[in-house]
């Protein structure tokens, strides 16, 4: 009689280690490969009217040969509200590029129809297989003159 408490203990502890199980109930797969393909050590410089942006491309080989443009987000401040060093910054929208801004290991594109007295940010993604993106690169600012 004393190993029946001890059997329904343990048959309790069974039941709720079986119900409290976590996971997903649902067929395995592997998890698809992330796409890390970035631009690193990001540049600005404002020439005549227009933002030259520069960096170099940072990828694993299989991301390397799947490149298929990049996103460059942009922010557009007047110069006293412009934020400090270091704060957040709420991109306004982007520009879609093609493959023609990577040419050997480089990213180099220029963006057109900006506005004088104002402060530039941007920062780029680079876009891989089924408009997947990459990491973000470093954030940029550019007084336009």
């Amino acid at each position: 009689m004393t190993g029946r408490p001890l059997l329904h203990l343990l048959l309790a502890l069974a039941i709720l280690l079986a119900v409290s199980s976590c996971g997903k109930k649902a067929p395995p797969f592997l998890p698809e490969k992330g796409f890390d393909a970035k631009v690193s050590s990001l540049k600005a410089e404002s020439r005549e009217g227009r933002i030259a942006l520069e960096g170099k491309i940072a990828a694993p080989p299989r991301d390397a040969e799947n490149l298929r443009g990049s996103r460059v987000y942009f922010a557009q401040y007047l110069p006293d509200d412009a934020p400090c060093d270091g704060c957040p910054i709420d991109y306004q929208g982007y520009h879609s590029f093609g493959p023609e801004v990577i040419k050997d290991g480089k990213f180099l594109c220029t963006i057109e129809a900006i506005d004088p007295g104002q402060v530039y940010f941007f920062r780029v993604n680079l876009v891989g297989p089924k408009e997947v993106l990459g990491p973000s690169s470093n954030e940029v600012k550019v007084a336009v003159e």
